[in-house]
């Protein structure tokens, strides 16, 4: 995992049962209890995953997604890969954002 990611994200891994099990940094804990935030990541779990994607579960501080038998390993570099990309452009938004002279 990069740097960026570690402020988010505590881990990502396989349980026992080869679910993704995605853990959240303690700060963000309370993002996963919005309703929004639980169908804006299954919509973009479906949409990464396409057909692997099986089954979205939100805990109070971690998700875990369950894929097609024998996607595990790949699912989980997709889910990985994508995580990195929204934690890149919201980094990106944020310098753009911050950078920005008030406007008058």
């Amino acid at each position: 995992m990069d740097m960026n990611m570690n402020m988010f994200v505590k881990y990502i891994k396989l349980d026992e049962e080869k679910r993704i099990i995605i853990a959240l940094q303690d700060h963000l804990a309370g993002y996963l209890q919005e309703e929004q935030s639980k169908k804006m990541l299954k919509e973009t779990a479906e949409k990464v995953l396409a057909d692997d994607f099986k089954l979205l579960e939100v805990a109070k501080s971690s998700c875990r997604i369950t894929v097609a038998e024998g996607t595990e390993e790949a699912s989980m570099a997709k889910v990985e890969q994508e995580i990195v990309k929204g934690i890149e452009m919201a980094m990106a938004f944020m310098s753009q954002m911050g950078g920005q002279a008030p406007q008058e």
